[in-house]
């Protein structure tokens, strides 16, 4: 098999729990404005994020497992990380080198855990243990992990307990019950596709170097120097609350993200966010460029259209893609009729129609754009499907919400338009290549047809949208499906443009 010279990852993600308001998007999954429950494990979580504990192989522990055994691994892999920051909260050294077991037998008021009993990871243990679950909507049966004997005074309540083993016991049922519950109340279509949510979780605990680290090692032996571009993503404007994540956008993400850039220079390259509601949004788009970063993301499904908004908001979308333009930026769009969604579940607002209506007028006509996933699978929201690259037929294939069609037609008119594959899993199975590859013919002899001034594949990028879980667990396979494709001689020609090339192009990198 032939290979590219590189590989350039133009759609990933290297966010952990830390960057998003983690509270308000597991309520709105849960189809609530806020909970209690919500608050605590999204609490919990952060305070993991970023732990030191080694024994998280992401990339093993999502294996080819059935979904509740897949769970009951995350689950597993969390409650350690738990346990080995409330051996590290005592500040002992013999407690991190040699484990648990030499304190187990120690009262939990013993002075080596005074530290612990302070911990903000004590509070939060505690906090959970007093959730309402019927409340949250909890009436069902516990979980598999959580058949444990009945409650003792001292598992009741961990001030009173004899010893630092059934401290432990305690922590354990709190933490399995919190997860396991969560992850029961959370729609698994919230964002659309099925999620495995126990596993997002335990992807968005690592620090930011190793998520990069399991990104390229995803990707395994045997292949040409790998690249990538990551997004941010600005969510905070979008849940009633507005809740501000752990990391504020600015500075702490940039600044974090930046060091990252810096560490790993011409390997990775980054999109800051973009939120019209935010009335500073220009000293914040330049204070994004000061820190390196090559562009910005734009996320419809957050509650704004590049198209369409009102007219307070629309100043500001115009504004920006003028600043844009003036300034020759890459805009990266999610182009799916879902993602990343409140309870609102405005995913449509991604529909690649608005994109038209933008790029129709002669003052966007130059505006640098990838959309993302280039339109993605067969997807539903509500009453909207898009056949996407799965349609079956050409009717299918010219259905008015085929968001791929679109997509395809935007690209091959307008010279700075471009897309990426990013996320389309459904080419793995069955027939869906056969199908991507059926689609794929269509709009490119379309565009012949209709003279319009652009090859698709001249304009089509490769995109994996890692840290997705369907995508962390199956990085190699996603790729060398494309790698075999553009090693077919109808497309040899277009497979350094596919998996670099036009990368570069958008990112306006030098060849």
């Amino acid at each position: 098999m032939q290979l590219p010279a590189r590989i350039f990852d133009l759609h990933t993600h290297l966010f952990n729990a830390r960057y998003v308001p983690l509270a308000s998007v597991i309520a709105h999954a849960m189809g609530r404005d806020a909970s209690a429950l919500a608050r605590q494990v999204a609490r919990l979580l952060q305070a993991l994020t970023g732990s030191a504990y080694a024994d998280v192989p992401v990339e093993a522990v999502f294996s080819q497992a059935a979904g509740d055994t897949l769970e009951l691994e995350c689950l597993e892999h969390i409650w350690h990380m738990v346990e080995y920051e409330l051996l590290l909260g005592t500040g002992s050294l013999d407690a991190v080198e040699q484990g648990a077991l030499p304190q187990l037998e120690q009262s939990l008021a013993a002075p080596v855990f005074d530290r612990l009993r302070a911990s903000q990871l004590m509070d939060i243990l505690l906090t959970l243990d007093q959730i309402d679950y019927a409340a949250e909507g909890w009436p069902g049966p516990r979980s598999p992990e959580a058949q444990e004997t009945p409650e003792t005074p001292a598992q009741q309540n961990p001030e009173m307990a004899a010893s630092f083993s059934t401290f432990l016991h305690w922590a354990e049922r709190v933490v399995r019950k919190a997860l396991w519950v969560v992850t029961r109340l959370m729609d698994p279509r919230a964002w659309g596709e099925v999620v495995n949510y126990p596993a997002f979780f335990l992807t968005l605990l690592h620090s930011e170097e190793q998520l990069l680290q399991k990104l390229f090692a995803g990707y395994g032996a045997g292949l040409p120097p790998l690249q990538a571009a990551h997004s941010l993503l600005d969510m905070q404007m979008a849940f009633p609350g507005q809740e501000a994540p752990f990391y504020p956008l600015q500075p702490v993400q940039e600044d974090r993200m930046q060091a990252l850039q810096r560490a790993h220079p011409a390997r990775i390259f980054g999109f800051s966010a973009f939120d019209p509601r935010r009335e500073d949004w220009h000293a914040r788009a330049l204070h994004s460029l000061g820190k390196g970063f090559a562009g910005f993301k734009f996320y419809p499904a957050m509650g704004f259209k590049p198209q369409g908004n009102d007219p307070a908001i629309q100043a500001r979308v115009d504004a920006f893609f003028d600043f844009c333009i003036a300034r020759d930026l890459p805009v990266f769009a999610h182009c799916t009729p879902m993602g990343f969604q409140t309870r609102l579940r405005l995913g449509a607002y991604a529909h690649p129609r608005h994109w038209r209506a933008l790029l129709e007028q002669p003052r966007w006509h130059a505006l640098r754009l990838c959309l993302g996933h280039a339109g993605g699978g067969q997807l539903r929201n509500g009453p909207l499907h898009s056949p996407g690259w799965l349609a079956r037929s050409d009717e299918e294939w010219q259905h008015e919400d085929n968001f791929a069609r679109i997509v395809s037609e935007l690209c091959t008119t307008y010279p700075r338009v471009y897309c990426e594959v990013g996320s389309l899993t459904e080419l793995l199975q069955g027939d869906g290549l056969a199908r991507f590859e059926a689609n794929l013919q269509r709009a490119r002899q379309a565009a012949k047809a209709a003279g319009r001034p652009f090859e698709l594949l001249d304009k089509m990028a490769y995109g994996s949208d890692w840290h997705m879980p369907e995508v962390v667990t199956r990085t190699r396979r996603y790729l060398d499906l494309f790698l075999a494709l553009m090693n077919r001689p109808g497309y040899a020609a277009y497979r350094e443009a596919f998996f670099w090339k036009n990368a570069y192009r958008y990112l306006r990198l030098p060849m």
